[in-house]
């Protein structure tokens, strides 16, 4: 961590893009909880560290006028965490919900196929511009495919494609506003 912040500093990203593990706050996982169990435990703590990490990151970009995304599952409990909550209220960060199946998102299905995987994720950015090019819901015209059973919520964890072109489209077009803004004569 304190490599990472170092060479933050140093570097000076334009946008630095964090997902900490999510399986130790995601509702299944939390159904499944064995609270209490020395195992578990240690996995929660572990998780939290980077989420609260993540956090400090993500404050570092903004207090610098720099920008940060963040991902995890829409119905993920880190949502709620003070790091996270009070980092949303931050001013000049946002966040939306969209539908992964929109940037092209597929998983298995039982009988051998593929089809979409809706996936409801929550980004927070403080680059709006991002957050607009994040924004899409299911366009709808398709069913569902389940992402419980086996490997297919791990394997839905890799970002599709089209999730990373929008988000490349979305950080070029903030920093044009950013660098059309400090551009602007007074």
């Amino acid at each position: 961590r304190k490599r990472a912040f170092e060479r933050i500093r140093a570097e000076e990203p334009f946008l630095v893009i964090g997902s900490p593990p999510c399986t130790m706050f995601s509702s299944l996982q939390n159904l499944n909880a064995k609270k209490g169990e020395v195992e578990w435990e240690k996995h929660r703590r572990a998780a939290e560290v980077l989420l609260v990490f993540a956090a400090a990151v993500y404050k570092l970009q903004v207090l610098a006028g720099r920008h940060f995304l963040h991902e995890h599952p829409a119905g993920a409990t880190s949502w709620n965490h003070p790091a996270i909550a009070k980092l949303r209220a931050m001013p000049g960060v946002g966040a939306v919900v969209a539908h992964q199946c929109a940037f092209g998102l597929q998983t298995s299905t039982q009988a051998g196929g593929q089809a979409p995987a809706r996936k409801p994720t929550r980004f927070m950015s403080s680059a709006p511009a991002v957050l607009e090019a994040l924004s899409r819901k299911c366009p709808g015209g398709h069913s569902h495919a389940s992402l419980l059973g086996g490997t297919r919520a791990r394997a839905a964890a890799v970002y599709p494609p089209g999730l990373c072109e929008a988000t490349a489209q979305g950080a070029a077009e903030q920093l044009r506003r950013d660098t059309h803004t400090r551009r602007r004569p007074d």
